[in-house]
Formats: C-alpha cells, structure tokens, sequence
C-alpha cells in the first residue's frame, strides 16, 4: 500500500510539473498574441467602439480558455484520488472518459465560434466605415459612389498638360504667339479619346523617331494600342509607316536578326554579318536595277521592292508628326521659359516640365509664395518664338557635334548662327525691342541665344586651328554690348590667350588686358586672370 501512495504521488506530481503548466501559459500566450494580431489588422475609421467589443470578446474566450485548460488537471486528480481509494466499481472510466472527451470538444466549439463571431464583426465594422467614407468623400465631390475610382482618375502627365495648354493659349499675353492653325491643332487633340491623349503624350515626350506599335507598352493606357494608334493617325497628330520611305531608316528601324536573315537571303554576305555590314549591303543591292523595272519601264525598281519588304518584317510603326510637335512644343517653352529643354534630347525632354509640375503638386518640389507681374512683352509675335525655338536647336546641335567631335558639322553650324544673328541686328525693329526689355529677359531672346552659340563655337575654331578667325569672333563679339553681357570676362581672356600664345603679338594683347580690367562686366576671377598674363607678358 506504501509502495501505491508513493507511486501515486509521483504520479501528480509529474503530471502537474513545470513542464505542463509552461505548456498551459504558452497556449494561453499563443491565444492572447492571436488576438492582438487580429486586433490590428482591423482598423475601425469611426471611434472606439469596435475596439471595446473586440476586448470583450477577447476576455470572454480567454475565460473559456482557462476552464479548457484547467479541465485536463482536475479530472485526472479526480481519477488519481479514486485509484488511491480502490473505487473503481463506483466510477465507470468509459463513461468519465466520454465526459471528458464531450467537454472538451464542447469548449473547442465555443472557442471557434468566438473566433468566427470576432472575424466577422471586424469585416463587417470595417465595410460599413469604408462603405460610409466612401459615400462622405463622393457627395462631397458630386461623384456617383457606384463608379470605380479608376473610371474617373486621370494620370499626372495628362492632368498637367492640360494645365499647361490652358494656361498659355488662356493668357492674352501669350495667345497671339499662335496663329489659327496651331489652335486648330490644340483643339484636334482635345476632341481625341483620353486613351489616345495619353498616347500623345507618352510619344510627345519620347525622342522624335519612328517607333514600332508592338514594341510600345502602356497597360495603363490600354491592353492592345493599334485601335489608338489608328485614332492618332485619323487625327494627322501621328504619321504611319505609309509614310517611311526611306530604305535605311527602315533598316535601321529593323532588330540585327532581321536585317541578317535578309542579306543572307538575298545572297549578300557569306558567313556571319553584323548588322552594319548586312545594312551596307541591302543598300548597295537596292540600287540595281530589277529584271521587272528594265523590261516593264515601271518604278517597282529593286529598292521599291526591298522596302516593302523590310516594312512587312517590320510592321506597324508611328511617328509624331513635326508640325504637331513643333505647336505642343512652343506651347511648353512659352509655359516655362527658364527650364526649357531640347526635344531631341532624350536626357532633358518635355517630360521634365510635366514631371516639375506633378512634384509641386505632391509637395516634395516647395516654392516660396510668389505673384506673378509681366510689365514686358518677352515675344512681340509668333516669329519670335520659332527664332527662339531654332536658336535652342542650334545650340543642341553644336553641342552634339561637339561631342561627337565631328568639329566640320560644328563649323557648318557656326557659319549658319552668325548669318542669323547678323541679320538679326541689321533689325532695327527687333535691335529696339531687344533694347527695352530688361537684362533678365534678354537672355531669353534669339539674338542672346545665337551669340551664346558662337561663344561656344570658339573651341570648335580651336580645334580646327582657326587661330585667327577665332581671335576676329572674339574681337566681334566684345564689340557688341547687347547680348551675354556677362561672358565678357571670358572673351577678353581667351582674346588675350590667342594673341600671345598662337599669333605672338604682345603689344596687342596688353591693350585687350587693359581694356579688359577697365571693363565695368568683367569679374573678379576673369580681372584676375588678366592681370596674371599681364605679368607673363610683361616679364618676356
């Protein structure tokens, strides 16, 4: 009987050892954290009241809980008490042990049906506030709750380039710089579907080329874009591929693997063909003559029949047609003149000025508040905007050229800006309005525009050792006192520098420093800099 007791008393104690009341307090703590999360992931948009029957609910269920989990212990001391007794015939274990199992799956049950009850009253809670914000937000804005946001969200680039049209051709300052054609243009697109406004704009703000339908992607705009590029096209906005004619455009268009597999099936190349190599030989063979065109005395020559066929591997292409572009574009320089941009710049495109625009709006581009005062006329007519415009291009180009260090394209583009700007200042008309315009705005005009090119064409002299012709465009532009005012520091010292370095004149270059350092534009570091050659000159 000793040897019982002692058993039986092991037996509790192992039974409600640390171990098992661990065991209870992790299920416990598994249950709680369950709640919290369930807890934060609803959000209760209209108080607290949500978050006082979600509490009450938790504090219910860990009730149950606790009886659930102190159940198991009470019933096997019961079981233990009667074994040390030697009841067994009072108690049947069968039935004690369906009592058991019927209790347990009892609490179970409650506690599923308490988890579901709380699911639910959070979804239902939340969507009766989304549903009540929604209804709020629309009758306040007049927009009818049963459409779909996405219906009536317009996109920022569209959003801001309508601003931009409503804010120049609305001014009266600046609707006169657009004749009746451009309106007509402007209004051609304003009549378009949004879907192929859209469209224009992510092609207006690209790099002005032909691009092929299948390669553009907008799945914003629309899953398959041949129906509004066909709109585009109705439109004049766009050109087609109607109008590609030009064989090594098209090549040049065409992916390498396909320009290769048509020499090699004509016959033009041995081996493997780069597709440089295989361009240079499609053009070579498009300029004999066919069998059809010798016999026939009909047009359908070898290269007619070459760019049908390269246009067929190619497929459907579009362009932005240039007057188009040349009206939007205007419209975007005259919006914001200070950070105009080149179109054919794929660095700095017309997306800036949409893109500036969708930052100030966000608010992570902030300005000071300001109040806009035009007491002057930038441009008297719209031929003042194209000569602006084409100074812009040529400024680009020579910059292009440079870089490429083709230094005969930028000598030809050289020549071209000083005739214009020479026929610019033999205006009287223009030379007069130029003069009233305040220094600020000066540099905004064609004439600044052109000698800041023929400043920057200097190197392009240099290069080409034009030592002397660049020294006579020095002296010619310090003589002028209308335009870049403030680059006379630097051609006094590149004048200086060619005198006494390239052409070995010393008297002269000393009279260049003196008038130089009495000139009222030149700067401290250019004044320096004068004043340092003057010293090495002096010391030869």
């Amino acid at each position: 009987m000793d040897g019982v007791r002692k058993r039986s008393k092991k037996r509790q104690f192992d039974e409600r050892s640390v171990p098992k009341s661990e065991t209870n307090g992790k299920r416990m703590q598994s249950i709680t954290d369950m709640f919290h999360r369930q807890r934060q992931k609803i959000r209760d948009p209209y108080g607290q009241a949500m978050n006082s029957t979600i509490c009450a609910t938790h504090e219910e269920l860990c009730e149950m809980e606790r009886n659930k989990v102190h159940l198991r212990p009470a019933e096997e001391m019961a079981l233990d008490g009667q074994s040390n007794a030697q009841v067994h015939d009072t108690i049947d274990s069968g039935d004690l042990r369906r009592s058991k199992t019927e209790n347990q799956s009892s609490n179970e049950q409650k506690c599923r049906d308490a988890v579901s009850e709380l699911k639910g009253l959070g979804k239902s809670t939340v969507q009766a506030g989304v549903d009540q914000a929604d209804s709020e937000q629309s009758s306040r804005s007049g927009v009818d709750p049963q459409v779909s946001s996405d219906s009536v969200q317009v996109p920022y680039y569209l959003e801001n380039f309508n601003l931009i049209m409503s804010v120049v051709l609305d001014c009266e300052m600046d609707r006169h710089l657009f004749n009746m054609q451009d309106i007509s243009i402007v209004e051609t697109f304003q009549n378009l579907s949004d879907s192929a406004k859209k469209l224009y704009i992510r092609l207006f703000v690209r790099k002005h080329a032909w691009l092929s339908v299948s390669k553009l992607e907008y799945p914003a705009i629309a899953a398959d874009l041949m129906p509004v590029a066909e709109e585009l096209a109705a439109s004049g906005l766009v050109l087609t591929d109607t109008e590609l004619t030009d064989l090594k455009e098209v090549l040049c268009l065409l992916p390498g693997p396909a320009v290769c597999g048509l020499a090699k099936e004509l016959r033009l190349g041995a081996g493997s063909l780069s597709k440089s190599t295989a361009t240079e030989a499609l053009l070579r063979h498009s300029q004999k003559p066919s069998i059809r065109s010798m016999f026939q005395g009909t047009k359908d020559g070898t290269a007619h029949l070459l760019l049908r066929k390269c246009k067929a591997l190619l497929g459907r292409c579009v362009k932005v047609s240039h007057v188009s572009k040349e009206v939007f574009g205007r419209i975007v320089m005259v919006f914001s003149i200070t950070n105009t941009q080149m179109d054919d710049n794929p660095q700095a495109d017309n997306i800036n000025q949409l893109y500036q625009l969708l930052m100030a709006k966000t608010g992570e581009v902030l300005y000071h508040p300001y109040t806009v005062k035009r007491d002057s006329q930038l441009f008297r007519n719209r031929e003042d905007v194209i000569r602006y415009g084409s100074a812009l291009q040529c400024e680009d180009d020579l910059a292009t050229a440079m870089e490429k260090k083709n230094f005969e394209r930028g000598f030809e583009l050289y020549s071209h800006v000083k005739m214009r700007l020479t026929e610019l200042v033999e205006d009287e008309n223009y030379m007069s309005h130029i003069r009233g315009l305040p220094d600020h705005l000066v540099r905004f005009t064609a004439g600044a525009m052109y000698t800041r090119v023929l400043s920057q064409a200097i190197e392009v002299l240099e290069k080409l050792k034009r030592h002397g012709e660049a020294s006579t465009q020095l002296e010619s532009l310090l003589q002028q006192r209308d335009f870049c005012l403030h680059h006379r520091g630097r051609w006094f010292d590149r004048l200086a520098l060619h005198l006494d370095y390239y052409l070995k004149d010393p008297q002269k270059c000393l009279d260049v420093i003196l008038r130089g350092l009495a000139d009222s534009y030149v700067r401290t570091g250019h004044r320096l800099s004068l004043y340092q050659r003057a010293q090495r000159v002096l010391l030869q």
